[in-house]
């Protein structure tokens, strides 16, 4: 097997964080995809998960009269991150059928690449800053055809942006929001590349966790992304007073522009995770 890259079915990494003492981590899991299952019914996910693991020469199943299971050192390494990150970048892409999820997380030192297809399958392995560019473009399906020659961008409150997004929106609701006719335009480009993608946003964003979070992490960057006809549109909050009504703006990015935006994410990222070393 590849050592650089490890990759579990839903039940393989159900069962693995289950027998390593994160039977939290490993329900939560589990029960988004399948929901609540009799215990014999997890018997048998579970039954299923060890043949193969062990048959991958992830896990080796003792026999010494204690039916003693012992993982691969490679695999505990990296689920022990898993379970102990704080603080991630995560990139969410949402499909027709599936929804696809790239999380990197930190801890001693290192990176950890964490790709979901649907929650069925898993891939794992150590990552490295300068891959991330290429990592999180694939995530979001991005070529360089993608992207407009030039930028334009209008700027939205908050009201405006619920609106915009609403089910029931029309063009002659900006009418009403002065904007100039350039602006009205763009707007118009935007909404129909919104509706194209079923309405659905992808997202990328920074979260930390804390040991007072009790209801999830907190998110302390959110960009979402919209890949469109003729442009690659992006949308973020540009006002940088925290406690103040929040500036959306909505932009359509050159390749560079995107580029850009990704380093601002990076840098942030591996700078928070430094101010968390200590």
């Amino acid at each position: 097997m590849d050592k650089h890259t490890i990759i579990l079915t839903l039940e393989e990494l159900g069962f693995a964080l289950t027998a390593l003492g994160a039977e939290d981590m490993a329900s939560g899991l589990l029960q988004s995809y399948y929901g609540e299952l009799s215990e014999d019914r997890w018997e048998l996910l579970f039954h299923a998960a060890t043949h193969s693991l062990i048959s991958k020469g992830l896990m080796e199943q003792r026999d010494d009269g204690q039916q003693q299971l012992e993982f691969d050192p490679f695999l505990v390494e990296i689920l022990a991150q898993l379970v102990q990150s704080r603080h991630m970048l995560r990139g969410y892409k949402e499909q027709s059928d599936k929804q696809n999820i790239l999380t990197i997380h930190n801890g001693n030192d290192r990176f950890l690449y964490h790709f979901s297809s649907h929650n069925e399958l898993h891939f794992f392995r150590w990552s490295f800053p300068e891959d991330w560019y290429n990592d999180i473009g694939q995530l979001f399906g991005l070529l360089p055809s993608d992207f407009n020659s030039h930028s334009r961008y209008v700027d939205l409150t908050e009201e405006q942006w619920n609106e915009l997004t609403s089910s029931n929106f029309t063009m002659q609701r900006t009418l009403a929001w002065k904007l100039s006719e350039s602006d009205r335009e763009v707007i118009q480009v935007w909404h129909e590349d919104f509706q194209h993608n079923y309405r659905c946003l992808d997202n990328l964003s920074r979260m930390v966790y804390t040991d007072t979070d009790e209801d999830g992490p907190s998110v302390t960057d959110l960009l979402f992304v919209l890949k469109g006809a003729n442009d690659l549109w992006i949308v973020r909050n540009t006002e940088q007073d925290m406690q103040a009504a929040p500036c959306l703006r909505m932009e359509s990015v050159t390749e560079a522009e995107w580029r850009e935006q990704m380093t601002h994410f990076i840098q942030a990222f591996v700078n928070d995770e430094a101010v968390l070393r200590g």
